[in-house]
């Protein structure tokens, strides 16, 4: 529900200003990083510069946790990302050697026998 108040809510999401539906962690990514309200607008058109401010401020007063939930996103991703190299995954390292033509077949047939494999003969066309 969007409001003229710019407050830090939450709503089932994790915290998120209450004028939109972007979240703390959304703009925390790129405050962590270094990146300024410019950088950060290009990004989320939407965002103000009342609205960056509250992001901002409620930043400054829960860091620490907000820090150690960006960890564990990084952390998640990370495994997920190794977890698809070792299985050869559709995210796998690609071979240089490749065309990007070989590289796209590659990738069709990775995905029709996932296909396969998860729903049986019958998406093997």
């Amino acid at each position: 529900m969007k409001t003229d108040e710019i407050q830090i809510v939450d709503h089932g999401r994790g915290p998120q200003l209450s004028t939109s539906r972007i979240t703390v962690l959304d703009v925390f990514f790129y405050l962590h990083r270094g990146y300024d309200f410019d950088f950060i607008h290009r990004a989320m058109p939407s965002l103000t510069a009342e609205e960056f401010a509250a992001l901002v401020a409620y930043v400054e007063v829960h860091r620490d946790e907000l820090v150690e939930q960006d960890r564990r996103a990084e952390e998640f991703h990370r495994r997920g990302m190794e977890a698809q190299h070792a299985r050869g995954g559709i995210f796998a390292a690609s071979d240089e050697t490749l065309t990007t033509e070989e590289r796209i077949a590659r990738l069709k047939e990775k995905m029709r026998a996932r296909l396969t494999e998860k729903n049986g003969a019958r998406h093997s066309d």
